[in-house]
């Protein structure tokens, strides 16, 4: 303070360093003088570190399909909500898994019918159980191929509802393969551009949620003890 400053001027003689200051100065520089006593000091710490997108919302969007881009909707740094159209694909791939699915599918309504018939003959005595069993073994069989081929369509993003309304007149429809957006967020990486071949497995976009994110920072070992919770 300033006072223990003249008392130590007084004391020891003028050949101490001792700072004058008038009020005017004291006001100017924001100096408060005050009595000596205990009280809380606040340490801070200067740590590196960087902004970092919560793995949990972050989304590498492939294809899963392989195909040539027909349109792309969406360019880096654009907000997209979850379910909008991102790109359109033209697969010769994903017509083949169509054209499996539905063949099975006919073959299971035919086998379905066959098994039918067979069933009734039996219960009326007119055909053999040997014939009825093979008939609903081979039910069983296509229903599985229907499936599985189900299934690989389902992998791809398409829905139930859409199994059941696929057809072979579809045309232009049966290559197409739309891609969507899982969740709401930004694109912060594109990698398609119209017209290229893209494999299934290529990222063409990145998204993610930006709307809460991490502060990832690096604590050196000797401010270690002094870092806790809170």
């Amino acid at each position: 303070s300033l006072q223990g400053q003249r008392e130590s001027h007084d004391v020891h003689g003028v050949g101490e360093n001792v700072v004058h200051l008038s009020y005017g100065e004291l006001k100017e520089f924001g100096v408060q003088v005050e009595e000596a006593g205990p009280g809380k000091l606040q340490v801070s710490r200067v740590l590196p570190g960087e902004i970092a997108i919560d793995p949990d919302r972050l989304a590498h969007i492939v294809p899963r399909v392989a195909g040539v881009v027909r349109k792309v909707e969406k360019k880096l740094g654009d907000r997209v909500e979850a379910g909008e159209l991102l790109a359109v694909l033209d697969s010769r791939e994903l017509s083949e898994m169509k054209s499996v699915y539905l063949v099975a599918r006919e073959r299971a309504a035919l086998a379905d019918a066959t098994f039918i018939r067979e069933e009734k003959l039996w219960q009326e005595e007119i055909s053999s159980k040997k014939e009825y069993l093979q008939a609903r073994q081979a039910l069983a069989e296509v229903r599985i191929e229907m499936r599985a081929a189900g299934q690989k369509l389902l992998s791809l993003g398409l829905s139930e509802r859409y199994l059941q309304k696929l057809d072979f007149a579809e045309d232009d429809l049966f290559t197409r393969y739309e891609m969507v957006a899982p969740f709401d967020g930004r694109i912060i990486e594109k990698h398609i551009t119209f017209g290229e071949m893209i494999q299934e497995d290529a990222v063409a976009f990145v998204i993610a949620d930006l709307t809460a994110v991490w502060v990832v920072l690096t604590v050196y070992q000797r401010d270690v003890s002094r870092i806790g919770l809170g």
